[in-house]
Formats: structure tokens, C-alpha cells, sequence
């Protein structure tokens, strides 16, 4: 099993989750991810200031432990309403 996540960043730093879908099928999950990245390539940041809003999306086991947290991949959208409801639609 493994988790994608959609999370609001505000700009104090508080993540707010917006929607977590579990998938029993890795692959399945891993392509979505991939695929979504690769679509909303043209909007990611590589880099941010603090205090910016951001759109995260993480995919990751559902564990919380250490070694988990390895396989945990992360990827930051520049905000807008419109990127975070697409996003959420698709997962």
C-alpha cells in the first residue's frame, strides 16, 4: 500500500492536507504521481521563499517510520485555486 497526498503550504509554514488517497496498487499510484509531475512540470518549484503559498504533493507508504520515509517523494506547485482542484480531481 502507499498514500499520495495533496497538501496546501501556507505561508506561515502550516501544511493543511486537502486529500489523501490510498492505493493498493504501488505502480498504479507511482504512475499517477509521475504522471502529474511530469503535466504540472511548467508549474513546480525547485526552489521557494518562506512565507510563499504552495501547492505539495507527496507520494508515500503509510508507515511513519524512518525507513519508509526513504521511498517518500515530494513535489512543490506554485498556488493557485485552479492547479490545486485539477490536482485534487486526479487523485
Amino acid at each position: 500500500m502507499i498514500n499520495i497526498e495533496l497538501s496546501k503550504v501556507e505561508e506561515s509554514g502550516e501544511q493543511v492536507i486537502v486529500k489523501r488517497n490510498t492505493f493498493e496498487n504501488e505502480k498504479e499510484a507511482e504512475q499517477i504521481y509521475n504522471t502529474l509531475t511530469d503535466e504540472y512540470a511548467d508549474q513546480t518549484l525547485p526552489f521557494f521563499d518562506e512565507g510563499e503559498q504552495l501547492i505539495r504533493l507527496d507520494i508515500l507508504p503509510p508507515a511513519v517510520e524512518d525507513e519508509a520515509r526513504k521511498n517518500q517523494k515530494e513535489c512543490y506547485f506554485e498556488y493557485s485555486e485552479d492547479l490545486l482542484a485539477s490536482l485534487e480531481s486526479r487523485i
